[in-house]
């Protein structure tokens, strides 16, 4: 099994792997499934949603309850956000790559209780959970 295209399938793959785990590996947080998540915002009145897309991406359908921040505004404001550092907190993005460098960065600035919903808004709208 040393033939060259049998390397390059296995170099291919592992790339592959490799690309798709990536955002999880660097942001060092939980990716919980949409479905999961939409169970414990019911469960914890507390719990936040933090939707890091576009205001047009947002605007053009969100899920229930979710707060639209850019990734850029995370660090802003942080003495109003401090009432939020021990809640449960998930970010949200159209696939999870932004989402979750956002929580990595929410994580830096000491939220304790950061995740990223797993597929962001393609997962939630493929289990068709609530949208506002």
């Amino acid at each position: 099994m040393d033939s060259p295209l049998f390397t390059s399938i296995v170099v291919i793959a592992i790339a592959f792997i490799s690309l798709r785990m990536l955002p999880r590996l660097l942001a060092g947080v939980p990716f919980v499934d949409a479905q999961a998540v939409f169970k414990r915002m019911e469960d914890d009145e507390n719990a936040v949603m933090i939707d890091v897309r576009t205001p047009e991406e947002f605007e053009s359908g969100h899920a229930l309850n979710s707060i639209n921040v850019q990734p850029h505004e995370i660090g802003e404001n942080i003495e109003e956000k401090r009432k939020y550092l021990d809640h449960k907190v998930y970010v949200m993005c159209l696939s999870s790559q932004r989402a979750a460098m956002a929580a990595k960065s929410m994580k830096n600035l000491g939220f304790t209780n950061v995740s990223v919903v797993k597929g962001g808004m393609k997962a939630w709208q493929k289990y068709k959970l609530p949208l506002g």
